[in-house]
C-alpha cells in the first residue's frame, strides 16, 4: 500500500484513518514512545513538571520536549498552569482516566454478581458500557452449554439496536431519550431491528411498564436478549447487565422471570457503585413478582 509523508515519518492510509507504516521507518514509533514518556512524567509529578526536568530527566533535546508539551496542551491532553510555569495533567487526559478506572471499578463489582445470575440460568451474561450514543460489549461470564450466542468484547451498538443498549435508553430521563431519538440514524442491522421514531418510542414505552428490555434477532439474527439498566454513584445511567440466548433456546414463558432476574442483578451492581436515586429523584426499577 503506498505511503504519504507527514510529520517527517510515512503513513499509510487505512479505512480512513493514516497509521504509521513500521516497514518503511521507526520515527513513528520513537515519537510515540516519547509521548507516552511524557504523559508518565507529567501524570507521576503531582504539582506538574516544567519543560527542562523533563528534558533533563529523559534527555531528549529541550526544544523538542516543548514543542510536544505545548502540542499536548494545545489537544486539551495537558494544560500549562500560568502561575508556576508548570505543566500539569489537561481535562481529556483525566476524562479518560475517569473512563479507564470506572471501566475498571465496574467490572469489580459486577464480575460476582453476573456469576450468580450464570449459576442460576446457565446462560451467557454481560456487563454492557455506555459510550455516549452507544454501548460496548465488555466483559462477560460464559455459561456452560456448547451453543452459546457469544458476543466479541469491544463491539459496539447504537443505544437503539438491542435490549442490551434499550436498556441504557430505560435509564436515561425522557428529555435525553427525546434528544437521542432526534437525532439516530435508523439504518436496519437486521430485519426486526427498529425502523423509526415512532416504533422506538413504543418499543422504550413498553420497556418502562415492565422495568427491564427485550430483544429478538434486532442486532444478529438468531439472538435473543434481556437487559436491565446500571447507573452510577452520579445518578446517570452508566450501562446494563445483558442476559444472552440463542434463540432456539430463549422461552417466552420465562421472560418475567429472566427480566427480574436482570433488574435484580443490575440494582446490586448499581448499588455497590454507590447509587440510590439521582439527582431527579429516579430509583432503579423495584423487583417485581
Amino acid at each position: 500500500m503506498p505511503g504519504s509523508q507527514s510529520g517527517g515519518f510515512p503513513l499509510v492510509k487505512l479505512g480512513g484513518c493514516r497509521l504509521h507504516n513500521p516497514g518503511e521507518s521507526d520515527a513513528g514509533r520513537h515519537l510515540s514512545a516519547k509521548i507516552i514518556t511524557l504523559l508518565e512524567l507529567v501524570a507521576a509529578a503531582e504539582r506538574g513538571i516544567s519543560v527542562r526536568q523533563v528534558a533533563r530527566d529523559t534527555g531528549y533535546d529541550r526544544s523538542a520536549v516543548s514543542r510536544l508539551l505545548t502540542q499536548l496542551r494545545d489537544l486539551g491532553v495537558l494544560r500549562l498552569d500560568n502561575d508556576t510555569g508548570l505543566y500539569v495533567i489537561g481535562s481529556r487526559l483525566a476524562t479518560l482516566g475517569e473512563q479507564l478506572h470506572s471501566r475498571n471499578l465496574m467490572w469489580t463489582v459486577a464480575e460476582p454478581v453476573l456469576r450468580e445470575v450464570v449459576d442460576e440460568v446457565d446462560e451467557t451474561c454481560y456487563l454492557i458500557a455506555r459510550e455516549g450514543d452507544f454501548v460496548r460489549f465488555g466483559e462477560r461470564i460464559d455459561c456452560h452449554r456448547p451453543i452459546r450466542y457469544l458476543i466479541e468484547a469491544g463491539t459496539t451498538s447504537p443505544l437503539h439496536v438491542g435490549a442490551a443498549g434499550r436498556a441504557v435508553l430505560l435509564g436515561m430521563t425522557s428529555n435525553e431519550v427525546a434528544d437521542y431519538v432526534a437525532r439516530v440514524d435508523f439504518t436496519p442491522f437486521t430485519r426486526t431491528t427498529v425502523s423509526g421514531r415512532d416504533e422506538l418510542e413504543e418499543q422504550i414505552h413498553a420497556d418502562r411498564l415492565r422495568g427491564f428490555t427485550v430483544s429478538d434477532g434486532e442486532r444478529v439474527e438468531g439472538g435473543r436478549g434481556i437487559a436491565a439498566p446500571v447507573f452510577g454513584a452520579d445518578g446517570r445511567c452508566v450501562g446494563s447487565v445483558l442476559l444472552t440466548w440463542p434463540s432456539s433456546r430463549f422461552r417466552d414463558d420465562r421472560i418475567a422471570e429472566h427480566g427480574r432476574l436482570a433488574m435484580t442483578a443490575a440494582r446490586e451492581i448499581s448499588r455497590r457503585l454507590g447509587y440510590t436515586a439521582d439527582r431527579r429523584g429516579r430509583v432503579a426499577p423495584a423487583q417485581t413478582g
